[in-house]
């Protein structure tokens, strides 16, 4: 068997091209009744609040139907990926805390923003844990949900020779 090629995208950076304090932010992304409903049929997240208008309307504390809190987290990893910062050389999310502040509704532009926190290398494999501080911000300054988000990154170690 042959062993396949690492493809490392144009813009994907090693564990080594991070930088504690830097700052990194995506463009913006609106949230639409089609996100709420693909993510509600996706994960089978049927609350109310995200799927019955008329229900949402009468009874929810936000005047209608919002899209599921998850959704908005997975539009906002959406949004790094897009970056390239991990094509070929995030290894995995290793763990993920998060605080909603905010309720982010349907028609609201969300955007990440990262922190690099920590990098801590591997004492041995060639890779190694970057911490990001993130906040999903609505509009220009509402910080909708926040956390911390701990990713494993190859090391240059892993492709050389």
């Amino acid at each position: 068997m042959t062993e396949r090629k690492r493809y490392i995208g144009p813009a994907a950076r090693f564990l080594e091209d991070f930088t504690v304090g830097e700052q990194i932010v995506t463009q913006g992304r609106t949230m639409t009744q089609a996100d709420g409903l693909f993510w509600s049929m996706y994960s089978g997240d049927m609350n109310p609040m995200h799927v019955d208008y008329d229900y949402a309307a009468t009874h929810g504390l936000f005047g209608g139907a919002f899209p599921p809190g998850l959704a908005t987290i997975a539009i906002a990893s959406g949004l790094m990926e897009r970056l390239g910062l991990s094509a070929g050389t995030g290894l995995a999310i290793i763990e993920q805390t998060i605080r909603y502040k905010a309720p982010v509704l349907f028609g609201d532009t969300i955007r990440l923003e990262l922190t690099v926190s920590e990098i801590r290398p591997h004492a041995v494999k060639p890779q190694g844990k970057v911490t990001f501080d993130y906040q999903i911000v609505r509009g220009e300054a509402e910080v909708v949900i926040e956390g911390e988000w701990r990713w494993l990154f190859a090391s240059r170690a892993a492709v050389a020779g």
